[in-house]
């Protein structure tokens, strides 16, 4: 049974973890690019599912992409910034109210309804946690998740691969 008035899909999910990943690579810095493929494998989402949540996000303003082989996305601006109901509304649409949990979808709008106001004031609770999240908040608390030495093993892993296929696989 969904107990939230916002209905978090798989693409949201994935558009969050995607960006944090993003901040953290890059030091919430806008312009530094980071490969989709990196993003993708480090957090186990389908490469190509995951090209079309950058897209939206690009088409939101949150991220720049560059093709080719040299071609990644960056931030377009600090990750104090983006906030997570930025990523989701890029993603996912507006904010709203889910619909009546009586009702279906017909919008109780009225103070007849019981349960309009609680779960009104539930929902604004939500979106201004939301609004006030930061990616630098998620990249900050990912440093320090107890999985950070892989997180560290896995960057140690790309810098040297890059540094061998500069070198020309030396």
């Amino acid at each position: 049974m969904n107990t939230g008035c916002f209905n978090l899909n798989r693409g949201g999910e994935y558009a969050i973890a995607a960006l944090t990943r993003l901040a953290l690579e890059t030091d919430g810095k806008p312009g530094r690019l980071v490969p989709v493929r990196i993003l993708a494998e480090s957090q186990s989402i389908p490469k190509a599912f995951l090209s079309k949540i950058l897209e939206l996000c690009a088409r939101a303003g949150l991220i720049t992409t560059k093709s080719g082989a040299k071609g990644g996305v960056s931030l377009a601006k600090p990750a104090s910034e983006i906030s997570l109901l930025d990523i989701l509304e890029a993603c996912e649409g507006p904010y709203h109210r889910a619909d009546c949990v009586f009702y279906g979808a017909r919008k109780c709008e009225g103070p007849d309804c019981v349960v309009f106001c609680p779960l009104r004031e539930r929902e604004e609770d939500v979106r201004v946690s939301l609004a006030r999240t930061t990616l630098e908040e998620m990249a900050r608390s990912l440093k320090v998740h107890p999985l950070n030495d892989t997180i560290k093993t896995e960057q140690t892993l790309r810098r040297t691969d890059a540094a061998r296929h500069d070198q020309g696989g030396r």
